[in-house]
Parts: structure tokens; C-alpha cells; sequence
């Protein structure tokens, strides 16, 4: 990087979290209000058709924005092919969104399917016109200009959603309220000065550009998979009524995870590309990265694990008590998939595609496998089929790593065993509460404010007698403030 390169990615990484934070509040608004309106069988149904559109989403961009971001040097011609490719493939998966429902609803068995799918076809068809000015966003770390855009996308959501349902429109609200976050996104793109626009694709020579976006588009497409694989199998064996019990579950701390992380993440595939075309070592940024995302990640999780029950009862009331085990147990596999939560970046800014590719289909197997093994057993059988996954991942993708780019084993982990040590700390501590404030006697409020107060001393103190990298950056993100 030029100039003061380490300056640059924190001001990215603030305006960043700023924003992601700030959706991440209006989101969870959005989700304890909706829990509280629609019954699990309406969430089950709507989870269903937005699992499987959520999976071919992923082919709608075909990698075009990550390669533009990792991109030595850019033209006009090269964004206008990226244009053009996400044109293509975008307007098609769109329209087959449209044919493909009916043929979904009746293997449900779930005639609402195919309106939803209808309706969340729509959003494919701006997707090129928003994806392309926000990675060119993205690569010039100018991460404040996509404040307006995610801020008020996002509270358009909330507000057509909510509106909607109390209208009467039950599951199809968050239908239609992501075509109203798609479309302000687009008004907010299209208008604002700081987002370059390009309205005129090239569709010659796109092949380079597909070549990547096939891996890259794969790859995300079997990552989500992962995500939804319970929807799905619960989905045809099971009842909808479980289907969104279980994604409340993992809804939680899944959102827990990342509104920690999502600051971070954007800025993480144009850091370790910028590292790469100045020569910084990629492992070693990996490795600082992943070490100083995990000591605010790992203990959050240990502390949700704990204390499930009185979180869900919070952010989704009483009637969603069955999710709290649910959320214990993922909250685990949390931790383990987090390890290597930066792996994915760090294997296309080295133009590793394809042994990314190997590992999240490998995953993407295992899992379904997993899961439809497990739910005949119990309806918890299918989180722990979760813990074997996690335990899977870390040990690939840490092999992974020792071959393609040599990462030395024994560096990475001690460099996260403070982690481990501050994690066991905050968990410790949330179990001495749970006895001194029992979780299943108390109103949820008590023992939730208990920890909220109590936690974060601790965190900090931890961080601060094992003299953690993490306590630095902290002080001085607060001297930058002041």
C-alpha cells in the first residue's frame, strides 16, 4: 500500500463497522419484531423458498465484484465486461427464478412458493447496476460513501416488512421487503456522486473474467449451502413448524457472529489483495487478521452458548424456547468454522480458486450427508452433525493452507490460544451468573443485563493481562476518537 497503508485499512475497517453495525441493529429490529408477528410455520415457509433462492443468488454476480477488487489494473473495458457478464448470467438466473418456482412449490408441497419465488426474482435484475459500483467502492477502501446505501436500504426493510405484515400479507412482507432494500440500494447508487455508474456492458471477452467468477461463484454458493442445509432437509422430512424453530436458532448466533465480524469482512479481500501487489507477506496478514477477529469473536460466542436460553427469549420471546439448544450447540461450531473465517479471502488474493473451490464442496457434501443422517435421530442431532463439520473445516483448511501457501501450524495456533484462554474466561463467567440468576427461573432481562454489565470488564481485563494485540488496537482506536 502507499502512503500510511495501516491508516487506510483502519479507517476502512471504522466506516465499515459503522455501517455494518448500524444495518446489524436495524436487522435485529427487524427480527424481534418479526418473531413476534408471524408464527413459526409462516418463518418455516418463507426460510424455505429463501434458502434456495439465496443459493442461486450466488451465481448472479459470478465473481465479477471480487475480481474487480483483486484486479491488478483496471480499465474501463475490463469493468464494462464485468458489467456485461453480471448482465448476463443476473437476468437469467433471474428469469429462471420465475419458471422454477411452481416446480419448487409442488416438491414442498407449498403453493406460496412459487409467488415468493416471483417475487424475489425481481431483485436480479438490478443486481448488476448495484454490485459493480460498490466493489469499485470497495477497492479504493472508500468504505463511508456505502454508509447511506446500507443505512437506509435497511430501514426501508424494516418499514415495508413490518407494514406489510400488519396489512395482512404475512410471509410475503419479507418478500417484498428485500425488493425494497434492492431497489433503495439502486435509487442511493444511482444518485449519489461518490458511486462511479456504468449503464452500457461489454459482453466480448468475458472469459477471463467468467473463468474466475465460476470458481469464486461456486465457491459461495456451496459456503451457503452449508448455512441452509437444514432448512432443506427439515424442509422435506420434517415440518415447517421446525424449520423455523431451527432457523431461529441458528439465526441467533449467526447474527451474533456476524455483526462482529461484518465490520471487518468487507475490508479483508481488498487489504490481503493490496498486500499481495505490494509484496506484504500474505500469511503473516492472514494470521494477524484472523488472531485479532477471533479474540472479540470467540468469546461472544462462549458467552451466547451459555446463556441461549435467555438471548432468544430476548431478542424472539418465550415461544421460541425449543431454538435455545439449538443455538448452544452452533454457537460451538461457530467458533471452529471462525478459525479459518478469512480463508476464502486469503485463497483468491493468492489466485488459489480452485483449492477453494475442492474445499467448500467437500464441506457442502459432508454436510447434507451429515444432516440427513442425523435428522431421523432427534431434532438436536442435526446441530451436533454441525460440531462434526466444524471439526472437519478446521482441519482441511488448515491443511489446505500448509500446502498451497505454507503456513506453519504450530505460529497460527499459539498465536490464537490467548483466544481459547479468554473464551473459556467469559463462558466461566456467564455459568457463575446462570447459578447466581438461574436462566429458566428468572425474566430473561435479569440475567441478559447481568452478563451485559459483567462481560465486557472481563473481556477487557482478559485482553489486557495476557497482553493481547487486540487491547492495543483498542486504545488506540479510542486516542484516534478522542
Amino acid at each position: 500500500m502507499l502512503g500510511n497503508p495501516m491508516s487506510k485499512v483502519r479507517r476502512a475497517v471504522i466506516f465499515s463497522s459503522a455501517s455494518q453495525y448500524v444495518v446489524r441493529l436495524i436487522g435485529l429490529a427487524t427480527t424481534m419484531i418479526i418473531a413476534r408477528l408471524l408464527t413459526p410455520d409462516e418463518i418455516g415457509t418463507f426460510s424455505v423458498a429463501s434458502a434456495i433462492v439465496m443459493i442461486i443468488a450466488e451465481f448472479k454476480l459470478l465473481g465479477a465484484a471480487d475480481y474487480l477488487v483483486r484486479e491488478e489494473e483496471l480499465t474501463e473495458e475490463k469493468i464494462r465486461r464485468a458489467l456485461g457478464l453480471t448482465v448476463l448470467i443476473s437476468w437469467s438466473l433471474g428469469l429462471f427464478i420465475m419458471g422454477v418456482g411452481p416446480l419448487v412449490a409442488s416438491y414442498y408441497e407449498l403453493a406460496p412458493l412459487a409467488v415468493i419465488f416471483l417475487i424475489l426474482a425481481t431483485t436480479f435484475f438490478l443486481g448488476p447496476f448495484i454490485s459493480i459500483p460498490m466493489a469499485l467502492v470497495a477497492r479504493r477502501f472508500n468504505f463511508k460513501i456505502l454508509l447511506a446505501a446500507n443505512i437506509l436500504s435497511s430501514i426501508a426493510a424494516l418499514v415495508v416488512t413490518v407494514t406489510l405484515i400488519n396489512l395482512g400479507f404475512s410471509f410475503y412482507s419479507l418478500a417484498w421487503g428485500h425488493v425494497a432494500k434492492i431497489l433503495v440500494e439502486f435509487l442511493v447508487v444511482t444518485l449519489t456522486k461518490g458511486f462511479p455508474t456504468y449503464w452500457r456492458p461489454m459482453f466480448s471477452n468475458v472469459g477471463l473474467i467468467a473463468k474466475f467468477g465460476i470458481y469464486n461463484s461456486l465457491t459461495n454458493l456451496l459456503t451457503k449451502g452449508v448455512t441452509v442445509a437444514p432448512d432443506l432437509v427439515i424442509g422435506k422430512m420434517g415440518t415447517t413448524a421446525q424449520v423455523g424453530m431451527f432457523s431461529r436458532g441458528q439465526g441467533f448466533v449467526t447474527f451474533v457472529s456476524g455483526t462482529l465480524m461484518s465490520g471487518a469482512a468487507p475490508v479483508v479481500l481488498p487489504f490481503l489483495s493490496d498486500a499481495k501487489r505490494s509484496g506484504t507477506n500474505l500469511i503473516e496478514a492472514y494470521t494477524k487478521a484472523t488472531m485479532l477477529m477471533c479474540a472479540l469473536v470467540w468469546p461472544v460466542l462462549a458467552v451466547a452458548s451459555v446463556a441461549s436460553l435467555p438471548a432468544i427469549r430476548i431478542f424472539f420471546g418465550d415461544q421460541w424456547d425449543a431454538a435455545a439448544p439449538v443455538a448452544s450447540i452452533l454457537a460451538i461450531w461457530l467458533i471452529l468454522r471462525s478459525t479459518h473465517h478469512f480463508a476464502n479471502n486469503l485463497l483468491i488474493a493468492s489466485s488459489n480458486e480452485r483449492a477453494m473451490l475442492e474445499k467448500e464442496a467437500f464441506l457442502f457434501v459432508a454436510i447434507f450427508a451429515l444432516v440427513i443422517f442425523a435428522y431421523p435421530i432427534g431434532f438436536l442431532a442435526v446441530a451436533y452433525s454441525f460440531l462434526i463439520l466444524g471439526i472437519l473445516e478446521t482441519v482441511i483448511v488448515t491443511w489446505l493452507l500448509v500446502r498451497v501457501l505454507d503456513l506453519s501450524v504450530f505460529s497460527f495456533y499459539r498465536a490464537l490460544l490467548p483466544n481459547l484462554l479468554i473464551s473459556l474466561i467469559c463462558a466461566a463467567a456467564t455459568f457463575a451468573i446462570s447459578i447466581w440468576i438461574p436462566f429458566e427461573a428468572e425474566p430473561a432481562w435479569k440475567p441478559i443485563g447481568v452478563v451485559a454489565l459483567c462481560l465486557p470488564p472481563i473481556w477487557l481485563l482478559s485482553l489486557k493481562v495476557l497482553r493481547h494485540p487486540l487491547y492495543k488496537e483498542i486504545g488506540f482506536t479510542a486516542k484516534r476518537k478522542v
